[in-house]
């Protein structure tokens, strides 16, 4: 019995620190995502963008008045605006996502980015998103260097504005 308590608490201390998820909050915009992996803040000159990057995977998020997306997209499906802005930022091989859980209007598409060498790429998520209480819009990516979608996708579904 002893074996069998010591083994479980010690699967539960390694569960614990192999789910270990990190809170990255922008107060400004009343935004919040996390990552099973750690990232570190890159600084912008825009009070507009919130950046993050690790060896393998980079967030870039930019926020927009919700007048930005009436005025280019009202009245579209999210889904369809998502695959525009992929479009619009030059990725290709545009794949089908998913919405997001935690915000309402929310979806995500896949794609990949030239790189800098011929038959190069990035696999990049590009995620679009709004919020009519707060009145905010929002564009983001996720560049997976590694080209492993599952963690990227991990960080886009936990996108949300808070309370």
């Amino acid at each position: 019995m002893k074996k069998f308590s010591s083994a479980l608490v010690f699967f539960l201390f390694l569960n614990h620190f192999t789910h270990a998820q990190f809170v990255y909050k922008w107060e400004k915009n009343g935004f919040s995502f996390t990552s099973p992996f750690e990232l570190t803040r890159l600084e912008t000159t825009s009070t507009d963008e919130f950046n993050w990057q690790s060896d393998d995977y980079t967030v870039e998020i930019s926020a927009f008045g919700i007048g930005y997306y009436n005025t280019y997209y009202g009245g579209r499906d999210i889904n369809k605006v998502a695959k525009d802005v992929a479009l619009d930022q030059s990725f290709y091989d545009i794949e089908e996502g998913d919405s997001l859980p935690l915000i309402e209007s929310g979806y995500y598409v896949l794609a990949k980015t030239p790189g800098m060498e011929a038959n190069e790429y990035a696999s990049v998520i590009v995620i679009v998103g709004f919020s009519d209480k707060k009145k905010i819009y929002f564009e983001a990516r996720i560049f997976c260097y590694n080209n492993k979608f599952k963690k990227g996708i991990e960080i886009a579904r936990s996108f949300t504005f808070g309370k």
